[in-house]
């Protein structure tokens, strides 16, 4: 069983392709045009899921059984943006079956914009309720059990 402590931060990094919102697409039901066909720019919209299974990707790591996901998606992601996926720990309490109760708060920013620079996103966080560090496209609650 991964040690998890109240505070500790856990990272994770993607840069969605066509390819993953392709298979996505065709795994989900989730194939809605502006998912499956690229736009003036040539990016297609990359599904609110597929973004947030970042969070999974992490719970994954510590092996975290979840039981609940507070998700609110704040902007659109398309392919070729890079996310950070930030999950910080708010409690971490031992349960009556020897696991952990853990909670945690998420926090998926967008670093770049394609072809664009992480300079032009970062000026364009700070006018748009953003801040340095990237543009908020997603924020969450979760909560789960780590089982021994």
């Amino acid at each position: 069983m991964p040690d998890v402590a109240v505070d500790e931060t856990f990272t994770e990094t993607r840069t969605f392709q066509p390819d993953d919102v392709d298979q996505f697409a065709a795994l989900s039901g989730d194939d809605q045009p502006r998912h499956t066909e690229p736009d003036g720019d040539g990016r297609q919209m990359v599904q609110g899921l597929l973004t947030a299974s970042l969070l999974t990707s992490i719970g994954g790591d510590l092996e975290v059984l979840a039981s609940r996901m507070e998700l609110q998606f704040q902007r659109p992601v398309y392919t070729g943006e890079t996310l950070v996926c930030e999950l910080t720990v708010v409690s971490a309490d031992p349960d009556a079956d020897g696991g952990v109760a853990v909670v945690g708060d998420v926090v998926v920013r967008r670093i770049n914009r394609g072809d664009e620079s992480t300079q032009a996103d970062t000026a364009t966080a700070n006018t748009a309720g953003g801040d340095a560090a990237g543009t908020v496209v997603l924020e969450a609650t979760v909560e789960g059990i780590i089982r021994e």
